[in-house]
């Protein structure tokens, strides 16, 4: 019988579990690049899966994505932000010839995802080579990297725990090896080796005072010596076994006392349960018809809400892979040649297709959008060969649980919630500052973001009480200057940075190159020359004209349809009666007139090139033969949270604010990523096919969406070798998968 306390304890840990579940809503990313080796010159192409993190389906929450390649000190060497499109994104990076040859990490998130840690980013390691640097060559020293996993989460005193253990080697996979656990004394209480890729289990009871150490063996015969982790006097051990029918056995050892345990799957809790140890032992039946697909937590409370211990179970989906069907019209092709590829998709698919060459530098990639969605994205650290335990029922997935375990929860912020900090971007890019004077923060001021250009977009924000401010930048896209400024010179503006400072704990490989590999580099050093030499490495998608932000103006003079005037205020006094130029003592300023429904009593936003201007004196300095038109909005128009009395805006020919000399934060500031479009020749005539222009391309062809079912048509390089179509897919229902095929091209 359960008193009144213990009951409140455990229900109040289920409902702050659900309360914060409905709040955090979970993203989830897969990237899907053309290859996994590239040698710097080349392009990397890529498509974005933003997905709700429970049903798989494309999420629509989040408009931007953030991409970042990282090198192994995760110092960030490549940047950019991607536009969102119901959960889509896609686009490229260029890869310059300042990057060193090494292991990288291609990570992308949006800035929701930065409430909850970075090692739920989408994260994959790339090889990249430069080709122009002498690439190290030395042979790779063996290494062993050998963690220790107590089921539940810790070593105590004389209660038997099952300890797991991963081993990788110097390139990140699963090692051979054989080792022996010994006490302080040298004396042997437990032996272990791995069942699969490095991975296994062994017993073990710690005894009160006693330190505990591995003596290890690998395949060539070196030893090395491991500490395991330091053993509790006190605390709890949890052991889940499977009785092989519908039920897991959930067995706790620890101190006597109320106990809960909390099963959940994503944000949906299965099963909640209190229970007393009794004389050091309790136990709890799940049973799994009740669990969820997928990864499922099971955590230890006491009475006081404390977690305790916590264990991963795998339920393997019963919904298979999406089914994808390609084909090609022949197994065998010449150069410049056509191919035909037929894909046969199910209704609502949405995929991306990638044709390379495969060599001894690219290799196989094993990259898997359905195994990632199921196992690797609620797991910390890297699972080698993933969907091996989604296609094969005898793979040990639960050595996998055991060594990659962790919670996805931060479980004080469960139990106390606090607002989250960064908000999701629901319709563009946000950009965020602070205004201070004299290192202040200074609160209700306006501030504006400007790119001098031909099309004129004006940012506006307003400080909080913090000085914190904020631009919705919309339309905003690649690299431009920018002009931050507010109306008291006095004001600084810094701006923030939008990219992750979090990174994950994931290690990359260490690098070395085969020397026997010499000659394929060079070969495809020579390669990727050529082809940016003589072709375009995109195609750039035309861009529809946009009007001004303020739309169409009630009145719009160019200045070539009149007579000129060599000072700017002649112009405004003889050709605008909308705006009355006004003159005090030496310092000038503009009132808007002529609406009889409106009475002006403020100075309009005066902009040139769509950055504003407060001095109105250095307007009427300007060359008037430099400005080709001018825009009058003859009303009260409200932009953000600011209001202007009208708007008066100045256009240059060449968008380069006519010589006027902008006051303020002046900045170079890179938005969301221009569309481009993969560029593939065509060799559609007996002209083109003798051309003597060579074609070296190794990437024959990138689709990042195709959503029918259709025939795909491109062409073979004069390249020979044999070539991989590698297509990976989400629908609308969240069914996710990967097809693969290969092809031969011919000297």
């Amino acid at each position: 019988m359960l008193w009144a306390g213990q009951v409140f304890a455990q229900d109040a840990v289920r409902q702050a579990f659900e309360q914060y579940s409905q709040k955090a809503f979970q993203e989830k990313v897969y990237l899907h690049s053309d290859r996994s080796f590239y040698i710097v010159g080349e392009t990397l192409w890529f498509k974005l899966y933003v997905v709700d993190g429970t049903t798989h389906q494309p999420a629509d929450l989040s408009k931007v994505a953030y991409l970042e390649l990282l090198d192994a000190s995760h110092a960030p060497v490549l940047q950019s932000k991607v536009s969102l499109e119901k959960g889509k994104g896609h686009g490229m990076l260029i890869l310059p010839a300042t990057l060193n040859s090494g292991r990288y990490h291609l990570r992308a998130y949006t800035n929701w995802m930065k409430n909850f840690g970075a090692d739920l980013y989408f994260e994959k390691p790339l090889t990249i080579v430069n080709s122009f640097t002498k690439v190290p060559t030395q042979e790779k020293e063996p290494q062993l990297d050998l963690q220790f996993f107590p089921e539940g989460g810790h070593l105590v005193e004389s209660l038997p725990s099952r300890v797991a253990f991963r081993g990788i080697n110097e390139n990140g996979l699963g090692s051979t090896f054989s080792g022996t656990i010994l006490n302080a004394a040298g004396e042997t209480v437990a032996t272990f080796r791995p069942e699969h890729l490095g991975m296994g289990s062994f017993v073990l009871t710690p005894k009160a005072g006693e330190t505990y150490r591995a003596v290890v063996k690998d395949a060539a015969g070196t030893q090395r010596i491991y500490t395991l982790p330091d053993v509790q006097k006190s605390g709890y051990v949890l052991t889940v076994q499977d009785t092989g029918k519908d039920e897991l056995e959930v067995l706790i050892a620890g101190p006597d006392g109320r106990v809960s345990l909390l099963v959940h799957t994503q944000r949906s809790v299965q099963q909640s349960e209190s229970s007393i140890v009794r004389q050091g032992e309790t136990q709890f039946w799940v049973k799994k018809s009740d669990l969820l697909e997928g990864i499922t937590h099971l955590t230890l409370f006491n009475a006081n809400r404390q977690p305790l211990c916590e264990r991963l179970y795998f339920k393997r989906p019963q919904r298979p892979a999406m089914k994808l069907g390609v084909k090609s019209d022949k197994a065998a092709y010449v150069r410049r040649e056509k191919i035909a590829l037929s894909l046969q998709l199910p209704d609502s698919a949405d995929v991306s297709v990638a044709v390379y060459r495969l060599d001894s530098l690219q290799g196989d990639a094993s990259e898997d959008i359905y195994s990632y969605l199921w196992l690797n994205s609620d797991l910390k650290g890297t699972v080698e060969a993933p969907a091996d335990y989604l296609t094969d029922p005898t793979t040990n997935v639960d050595l996998v649980m055991l060594t990659h375990g962790w919670s996805r929860f931060r479980w004080n912020e469960v139990m106390r919630p606090v607002p989250f900090r960064y908000i999701p971007e629901y319709e563009t890019h946000l950009l965020y500052g602070k205004v201070t004077v004299n290192q202040q923060p200074v609160a209700k001021v306006p501030v504006y973001l400007a790119a001098p250009g031909k099309d004129v977009w004006l940012y506006p924000a307003l400080s909080d009480s913090a000085g914190r401010i904020f631009f919705q930048m919309k339309h905003f896209e690649g690299m431009n200057e920018v002009v931050v400024q507010t109306a008291d010179t006095l004001q600084r503006v810094e701006l923030e940075s939008s990219f992750s400072n979090q990174f994950s704990s994931r290690p990359l490989p260490a690098f070395s190159f085969d020397q026997t590999l010499k000659n394929a580099l060079l070969d495809r050093s020579i390669q990727m020359q050529v082809r940016n030499a003589y072709q375009p490495l995109y195609q750039a998608v035309p861009v529809t004209d946009t009007v001004a932000f303020y739309g169409i103006a009630e009145k719009t003079y160019k200045l070539d349809d009149y007579t000129r005037f060599p000072v700017l205020e002649e112009v405004m006094r003889e050709y605008v009666p909308e705006v009355d130029v006004r003159r005090h003592q030496s310092q000038f300023s503009f009132l808007m007139l002529g609406r009889a429904e409106y009475s002006f009593t403020q100075p309009p936003l005066v902009l040139m090139d769509g950055v504003p201007v407060f001095d109105v004196n250095k307007v009427l300095a300007l060359d008037p033969l430099r400005i080709r038109r001018l825009d009058v909005v003859n009303r009260r128009y409200f932009l953000g949270p600011l209001l202007f009395e009208g708007i008066v805006s100045f256009r240059s020919y060449k968008g380069d604010l006519a010589g006027l000399q902008p006051e303020g934060l002046v900045t170079s500031y890179e938005g969301v990523q221009a569309q481009r479009e993969f560029y593939s020749p065509r060799y559609d005539t007996p002209q083109q096919r003798q051309s003597r222009t060579a074609d070296f391309r190794t990437l024959l062809y990138w689709a990042p969406q195709i959503k029918a079912t259709q025939a795909l048509d491109f062409y073979t390089s004069d390249l020979s070798g044999t070539y991989q179509v590698v297509i990976q897919g989400l629908s609308a229902q969240g069914d996710a998968g990967s097809q693969r095929m290969t092809f031969e091209v011919q000297k």
